[in-house]
Parts: structure tokens; C-alpha cells; sequence
């Protein structure tokens, strides 16, 4: 026999889908406008478990049968060998954050100058310098620019207690690359030990539900619902949001918003649920029977994400059980050690890989190297009008020319670090990944194709801008309708230079500053 669904009240403030990275730190500014009434629906369920309190069980999380994960899978990419790419991304409390590696990283201020200077009025630096320091405590940084009140307490002290890490950031720098003791502050540019929205003390994750939403559990004016998933909203004739509907253990419950519904369902699943609400290409909503409702064409266009090419070489003695950490040091670099100028064009992380996967070996070191500004650009569709069904994710991986000599010029650049004198004290002579083989470029090239992994920082698809191609405007209100609103990665009109997760929770917080006149 099923469980009674419980009831819900029919009308709110605000109505916010989706706990992630952007929903939890926007439901907590909406909070603080006093009596406000927010419910907050999510597709999965707590976030209460072990695996993902303790971040060093994080890869756990991202298995098809963790029960945390959408588990999508992108097309195969024709240029990565005709591998499909794991599309990973949280259903549970706290969103991605609560299954990812969490790595704290801002993005340079040139990023957010570009989309002030595409249009989008309000998201350069100093807009969103804000609610990035809202967001945190770091007190060994600048507090020109690091927060020192906020919920998250990025740390790299468990990257730095590391002798592996110690001894790549002091053979990193004797190649001549900048020491950086905070590439969230100033400058990104440099080799720094990586920090990790982790506490220090205890090992535990700090997610953005767990960090924004939990300590407000006790407010009347919030309504949490999990388990829950949105199939589409529906507008009246004025084309303002009429209803959410939301399928709770396969009864529908529809709920209002006196004022707006903010979506933050990710950039895979906010074009897909805009698209079932019939907000998307007229022409391609008539191909699946979905009633029209704003012909905005770009929903689902313009998906950007990285992609991580990994050397690797065995290490010369397993690092001891203390080690626990993954991604240990982090550099930001133009490709020569003194070019500092602009925003960086790579992102190298050193992983430790205690357990080997695939072709690659245990007890070893791997440097993977991203491309932070691919020219290649792909999209989100759907495949039926079936909620239930997974979208079509085609990123189009290596599509242009530029990323190609980009991507390999960055692996040349790792192979040269993990190769150098500096590092033997530490890894064996003989590479293992690409291998001693390899040493044309045609041969590396192959070696790209397969050596390279998506980094899970997919954003763009409901693109914010002023021009015909952008979904929001720089209010992140849908274009074509009234009272819908999106946040979070989806709204970047070009990804950032770095980790996603911590621009996406700015996102959330700026949207409600905007919605709130506090912008």
C-alpha cells in the first residue's frame, strides 16, 4: 500500500526548484526578507548519509546505482573515440554539491566583465564580488576580496598536509611557475595547493544545502518537499506563470507562486523542463505534440562545459592511508610560466589515484589539463514529451579547430611537467599515460581522443544576455513569459574559468538580491 501524500499549502511567495548549488543559497536570501513564504521542491531526497557527509567517498556517489545521481549520458562524441561522456548530476538535497569533489573555485574577473560587456548589465566583477563573499569565511585570503562571514569555509589545509602535494607545488614551482597562495583572491594565476569546501576538522562535506538551507529548518515560512519532481509549468493566457505541477509518487499536486518560480534544476534539466512547459523553438515543440507557448529558440543551445586530458606515471611507493584527498594542487596558467595577462587559458589539477580505473594504474599520480574557454558549443533537446525520458545531450567535444590546437598544446604542457627531473623523486622514469611511445602529434592527438574525460562543469544552455539567442535577461526572467525566473549554471553565457560549483552558488544568491530590489 502506498504511503498518504502529505499536503501542501497551494499558494506561496516563491516557489524554488530544485536544492542545489543555486536553489539553497537563493532560498536562504529570499528568507531573509521577513515574511516571505518559500517552498523549495526537490527530485531526490536527504542528503543524510554517510557517503556523502565523508567527501572522501565521493566517487561512490557518481555510480549509476548510487541513487543520488541523474545518471545522464551525452551521445557518443565522434572526436573522443565515439565514447558517450558521463553527464553526472545530483538528485538529493544540496544538488551537485552534495555529490561532487568540491573544489572551490571563483572564476577570473575578466569572466564576469565579458558578460556585463555582452549585455548581461549588473554580473561584472564588482556586481557579483558580493554575494561570492556572502558566501564564505576564508580568512587567510585578501578581504578586498575573500568573505569573512559567509556559510562555506573553503580550506586547503587538507590538500597542503599531503607530502605528494608538497613535493608537486615545490617541483612545479622550480619549472618557474608562480607560488599562488589564493587563486580566488587577486590573481588565479600560479600553482597553489586547491581548496576544498571541506571542514577541515572533521572531513565533512559542506554542501549548499547543508550550509544554507538546514540551519533554517525551523522557519514557518519554508516548505521543503522531496521526492518530488516538477513535470512542467503551465501559464495563463496572459502567458504569466499559472501553476507548478509536480509529480509526487505518481499523484500531481500543483502549487502557485504569488510571485515568481525560479528554476534551478541544472543545465541539463532546466532546458528540458522548460521545453515540456512549451518554452523552447515553436518549431521543434510542434515536432513532440508540446503546446507552444514562447518561441525562444535558444533554450538548449549554447552547452559549454571543460574537458580534463590526464597524464599519468606510477608513483616510486604508495602514499600512506592520510592521504585522503584527490585533487591536491591546482594551477591557473596561460601556458608559459610569466604570461599572467587576461583570463587563464588552462586549469592543470594533480590527482592522486590510490585506486586505478579504466586503462589508468593505482598508487599514481595524474596532471589533467583543461581547455577553461572551449570554442566548441552544443546543446540539450528533447527526446519526447515524456518527462520521464532523459534528454539528448550532445556537447560536441573538440568540434572546432581552436579547441584541438588549444587541448593539445595543453597536453604538451602537462607531459613536460610530469616528465621533468623535478618530479622523479616522486614517480617512476617511465611514463604509463600516454606512454613513451607516443611522441608525434598525430600520436598525441590519438592520445586526447582517448585520455580525455569530461570534468562535470556543464553550464549555458538558458544563456543570459540581451540578444536573440539569450533565454533570461540579465533579471534571469525567462524571455516571452512573466513570473519565471532561472538561476545557476545554465545562465552563463560563456563558462568561467574554472570549477563551476562556486559560481553557481553566486548565481543563486544574486537572483534573489534582483528579485528582492537588493541588487
Amino acid at each position: 500500500m502506498n504511503e498518504p501524500i502529505s499536503p501542501l499549502p497551494e499558494v506561496y511567495d516563491y516557489v524554488v526548484v530544485g536544492a542545489g548549488s543555486a536553489g539553497c543559497p537563493l532560498v536562504a536570501r529570499l528568507l531573509s526578507e521577513p515574511g516571505v513564504t518559500v517552498l523549495l521542491v526537490e527530485a531526490g531526497g536527504s542528503n543524510e548519509r554517510e557517503d556523502i557527509r565523508d567527501f572522501t567517498q565521493w566517487w561512490k556517489l557518481t555510480q549509476p546505482d548510487s541513487g543520488v545521481d541523474w545518471g545522464y549520458e551525452s551521445e557518443p562524441q565522434p572526436e573522443l573515440l565515439n565514447r558517450a561522456q558521463s553527464y553526472s548530476a545530483g538528485k538529493v538535497l544540496g544538488g551537485s554539491s552534495s555529490i561532487n569533489g568540491m573544489v572551490w573555485v571563483r572564476g577570473h574577473e575578466d569572466d564576469f566583465d565579458g558578460w556585463a560587456a555582452q549585455g548581461c548589465t549588473g554580473w561584472g566583477y564588482e556586481s557579483v564580488l558580493p554575494s561570492f563573499m556572502a558566501l564564505e569565511t576564508y580568512l587567510a585570503g585578501d578581504p578586498a576580496y575573500r568573505g569573512t562571514m559567509g556559510p562555506i569555509v573553503p580550506t586547503a589545509e587538507l590538500t597542503s598536509k599531503n607530502e605528494l602535494s608538497k613535493g608537486v607545488l615545490d617541483a612545479v614551482v622550480k619549472l618557474g611557475y608562480p607560488l599562488n597562495q589564493d587563486y580566488n583572491g587577486a590573481s588565479p594565476y600560479g600553482v597553489a595547493f586547491t581548496q576544498l569546501n571541506v571542514d577541515a576538522k572533521t572531513g565533512a562535506r559542506q554542501d549548499a544545502f547543508t550550509k544554507f538551507v538546514k540551519p533554517l529548518l525551523s522557519n514557518l515560512h519554508l516548505t521543503i518537499k522531496t521526492l518530488a519532481r516538477v513535470k512542467r509549468i503551465t501559464f495563463d493566457a496572459n502567458r504569466k506563470v499559472d501553476k507548478v505541477l509536480i509529480d509526487v509518487k505518481g499523484a500531481e499536486i500543483a502549487v502557485r507562486a504569488r510571485r515568481d518560480v525560479v528554476l534551478c534544476t541544472g543545465t541539463v534539466n532546466t532546458p528540458q523542463l522548460l521545453m515540456l512547459s512549451g518554452i523552447g523553438s515553436a518549431a521543434e515543440l510542434a515536432m513532440l505534440g508540446i503546446e507552444h507557448v514562447a518561441d525562444v529558440p535558444g533554450v538548449g543551445q549554447n552547452l559549454q562545459d571543460h574537458l580534463a586530458s590526464v597524464v599519468v606515471k606510477k608513483l616510486r611507493m604508495p602514499s600512506p592511508p592520510s592521504h585522503i584527498t584527490t585533487m591536491d594542487v591546482s594551477m591557473f596558467t596561460n601556458g608559459a610560466p610569466g604570461a599572467v595577462n587576461g583570463p587563464p587559458r588552462f586549469e592543470v589539477q594533480s590527482y592522486y589515484m590510490r585506486h586505478g580505473w579504466a586503462d589508468y594504474p593505482s598508487e599514481a599520480l595524474a596532471l589533467g589539463c583543461i581547455n577553461l574557454h572551449p570554442t566548441s558549443r552544443g546543446q540539450v533537446k528533447l527526446r519526447s514529451a515524456d518527462p520521464r525520458e532523459a534528454p539528448l545531450i550532445e556537447p560536441n567535444f573538440l568540434s572546432t579547430a581552436e579547441d584541438w590546437a588549444t587541448q593539445l598544446e595543453g597536453y604538451k604542457m602537462i607531459r613536460q611537467i610530469i616528465n621533468a627531473p623535478e618530479l622523479l623523486t616522486w614517480v617512476e622514469d617511465v611514463e604509463h599515460t600516454p606512454g613513451p611511445t607516443v611522441v608525434t602529434d598525430d600520436q598525441l592527438r590519438e592520445a586526447l581522443r582517448k585520455y580525455s574525460e569530461v570534468d562535470f562543469h556543464p553550464v549555458g544552455t538558458c544563456k543570459m544576455g540581451v540578444d536573440p539567442s539569450a533565454v533570461v535577461d540579465p533579471e534571469l526572467r525567462v524571455r516571452g513569459v512573466t513570473g519565471l525566473r532561472v538561476a545557476g549554471a545554465a545562465i552563463m553565457p560563456t563558462i568561467v574559468s574554472g570549477n563551476t560549483n562556486a559560481a553557481s552558488m553566486m548565481i543563486g544568491d544574486r537572483c534573489a538580491r534582483l528579485m528582492l530590489g537588493k541588487g
